[in-house]
């Protein structure tokens, strides 16, 4: 096959042929070169622009092999920079869909089809440097987005109608209220009221939920405890979690044990959401270690969890929704981390 410096070692004859070929070469780079940044993308043309333009039928051989290898550099160059921008777009957009996926599981106005399709979405552009890819799932996570909002609105039209529905089965059940109340069970590994008595909290709550929030909490590690040193080193873990919580909680707060290493609190607060955030974190992510006998050996735990604090807002079955998929995706981390 014959390359090029073999059409540019012919005879002085062959000129033009030359010239026509460094100039066919440039604007080929020129045209087919692969656009990530814009700016960068019109600077690299002007830069094959200016050398075709220096280029004529009498430039020497040897200047037409120096034009050439400059702008081979050029282009070499360029491909790097067009790498690290799409290297670059493509992380920005990951981060981007995580905190997205992140924040609908925190605010519960998204159905769990829109987020696994998110999550699908963040797990494609893992691997994703090229810019048609990147801007294919652009569409992809623009359509998703299209769902979300027909998903909250769907929800915010269902919402008025199911509090006059909670509301009508609170006051039917008014009749009751004369009778002796059942005691509330108590869990025995936190001392806590169980999932039946936070239920009918939240139930009660969603009634009048101005100034209301759940503290949802899950237990960290307990997976790989109870795994490692058994149930009883795990129950120990989260009970040591629960009296963390109760104190620094305030008395009128009530906190419940949820399913699993879960712990639900229904708190009252005139503050906005931030602050209430704010005084959680000042207890839930204090380091906190627990000294624990198991068989001939004395063992040191971290006692932490992972936390968030949604506002009270009905309706319930999508009040409890996203608690659901907050608690299920921090136990799915857990099993993936302790396989």
């Amino acid at each position: 096959m014959n390359s090029l410096k073999g059409y540019f070692s012919r005879e002085p004859e062959a000129d033009g042929v030359q010239h026509r070929i460094t100039s066919l070469f440039l604007e080929g780079i020129a045209r087919h070169a692969v656009e990530g940044d814009k700016a960068d993308y019109e600077r690299f043309r002007e830069d094959m622009d200016k050398c075709s333009a220096s280029l004529s039928p009498v430039t020497p051989t040897s200047e037409l092999l120096v034009l050439v290898g400059g702008a081979l550099r050029t282009m070499e160059d360029y491909n790097q920079r067009t790498s690290k921008f799409v290297h670059r777009q493509s992380t920005d957009l990951q981060h981007m869909v995580s905190m997205l996926t992140q924040a609908l599981i925190t605010v519960g106005s998204s159905s769990e089809h829109s987020v696994n399709r998110l999550q699908d979405i963040e797990k494609s552009l893992e691997g994703t440097h090229v810019v048609k890819d990147i801007q294919t799932l652009k569409l992809r996570l623009s359509e998703c987005l299209e769902a979300v909002r027909e998903e909250a609105k769907r929800q915010k039209q269902d919402g008025q109608s199911a509090l006059v529905t909670l509301q009508q089965e609170l006051g039917s059940s008014g009749e009751h209220l004369d009778t002796p109340p059942i005691a509330p069970e108590t869990d025995a590994v936190t001392g806590l009221a169980g999932t039946v008595e936070a239920e009918r909290a939240i139930r009660t709550a969603l009634v009048s939920p101005a100034d209301k929030f759940l503290l949802v909490a899950v237990c960290s590690r307990v997976l790989a405890f109870n795994a490692r040193f058994g149930y009883a080193v795990g129950d120990r873990v989260l009970a040591a979690l629960a009296e963390q919580f109760r104190k620094g909680l305030s008395a009128r707060d009530q906190v419940y044990r949820w399913h699993g290493p879960v712990l639900v609190a229904l708190l009252e607060r005139t503050e906005p959401i931030d602050r209430v955030r704010a005084e959680i974190r000042s207890f839930a992510d204090t380091r906190l270690e627990k000294t624990i006998e198991v068989g001939q050996r004395t063992v040191l735990l971290p006692i932490s969890a992972t936390w968030v604090v949604f506002p009270v807002e009905p309706p319930l079955p999508v009040f409890l929704k996203q608690m659901e998929l907050f608690t299920a995706a921090q136990l799915r981390r857990e099993k993936a981390s302790n396989p």
